[in-house]
């Protein structure tokens, strides 16, 4: 009798891992890391950037207080970031790359300064707790072929990523809120 109460324990336990695969991630069947990045995939909206200062302070220096932006994880390991400031750039007023380049470098910089974008692939490691986005290419150009290590939280919907950097003369985390954009049909 003991036997078989084990193995139709057993039975609903192997059951339930694939109903759900965060429990079969907990059983070291699957790694935790892995099954973060499969919880990744899809396009997400961008809900806030923040600048965390080291005495605690939030400030808003490159990205303004409302920016839009759109962060995509695919299946195949590619990813592309793109971020808007608030408030948005409003010149050049051209729907043409031809007539941006014949634009001032005035208006041209002032839609530079309210755009950010960069793509590469990306990777989750072990335990599921950092990305690193590799990045290829980027808007400044500096940054290509740069590893974008950041911290990640995963909470339903809401992916949340936290870069250490140092700007303005003191070491700050940048902390980016994400919300996961449901497929349309």
């Amino acid at each position: 009798m003991r036997v078989s109460n084990c193995l139709i324990g057993f039975g609903l336990a192997i059951l339930l891992a694939f109903e759900n695969p965060l429990i079969l991630a907990q059983n070291s069947m699957v790694s935790p890391g892995a099954s973060v990045a499969e919880a990744l995939i899809g396009s997400w909206r961008l809900v806030s950037v923040e600048t965390i200062r080291p005495n605690g302070e939030v400030i808003y220096p490159f990205y303004g207080r409302h920016p839009e932006g759109l962060l995509i994880y695919d299946r195949s390991g590619w990813m592309s970031a793109q971020i808007v400031s608030d408030p948005k750039p409003t010149v050049p007023e051209t729907n043409s790359r031809e007539k941006f380049l014949e634009a001032t470098p005035a208006d041209k910089v002032a839609a530079i300064d309210g755009f950010y974008a960069y793509f590469g692939t990306w990777t989750v490691d072990n335990s599921g707790s950092t990305i690193t986005h590799h990045i290829k290419q980027s808007l400044y150009p500096g940054e290509r072929g740069n590893e974008a290590l950041r911290k990640l939280s995963l909470k339903g919907d809401r992916l949340t990523l936290v870069a250490k950097t140092h700007e303005m003369g003191e070491d700050h985390e940048r902390k980016l809120v994400w919300e996961r954009i449901q497929p349309s049909h």
